[in-house]
């Protein structure tokens, strides 16, 4: 029986030490990854600031239909929002709601791209559709190729000029809209 006590608290020493070994591992992961955050934020997207085309190229010119029916293009000459999301994708659904926000705020036309077969994320399609011009694209279609946008979730901003003023995979790489 004593055996068979020592065994049971060797045991339960070792399950408590794999636990706080694990702890240590989150918590260091946890560090790492605002780390990068942090890193990427100072470097203006960093590592993924060619998740769109970089602030001063020019937008090809584009025409997509919405969902709404209406016909979106950059020929008109004024300046938008755009944002590029999925429905499988987690940061797409942790960043929608930020986008969202921002078009709120955003005083010009706002475009949404979701990468969606019709019916497939009418939730999704449904919120982006408050805020902005739905148009549903697969990955490398025409929209996507103007923008250059290569991942998701990827936002730019363009002057009226065509011109990429800021873009990137998070909000904050976007400047602060006037409040309307």
């Amino acid at each position: 029986m004593p055996l068979l006590t020592a065994a049971v608290v060797i045991v339960g020493i070792l399950c408590v030490i794999d636990l706080l070994l694990s702890f240590g591992i989150i918590r260091r992961l946890r560090e790492q990854n605002e780390t990068l955050r942090k890193v990427q934020q100072q470097a203006g997207g960093g590592i993924d600031a060619d998740i769109a085309l970089p602030a001063g190229s020019t937008v090809a010119m584009f025409t997509a239909t919405a969902v709404s029916g209406a016909e979106v293009s950059n020929l008109d000459g004024t300046g938008f929002l755009i944002g590029f999301f999925t429905p499988n994708c987690e940061p797409c659904k942790e960043r929608m709601p930020e986008f969202i926000e921002y078009a709120t705020r955003f005083d010009g036309r706002v475009i949404a791209v979701a990468d969606v077969d019709p019916g497939a994320a009418d939730d999704m399609v449904g919120r982006l559709g408050e805020v902005a011009e739905v148009v549903l694209e697969r990955d490398g279609g025409p929209v996507h190729q103007a923008l250059g946008a290569k991942g998701y979730p990827a936002l730019s901003l363009v002057d009226g000029s065509g011109t990429v003023v800021a873009s990137g995979w998070e909000i904050s790489a976007l400047p602060v809209p006037a409040n309307r």
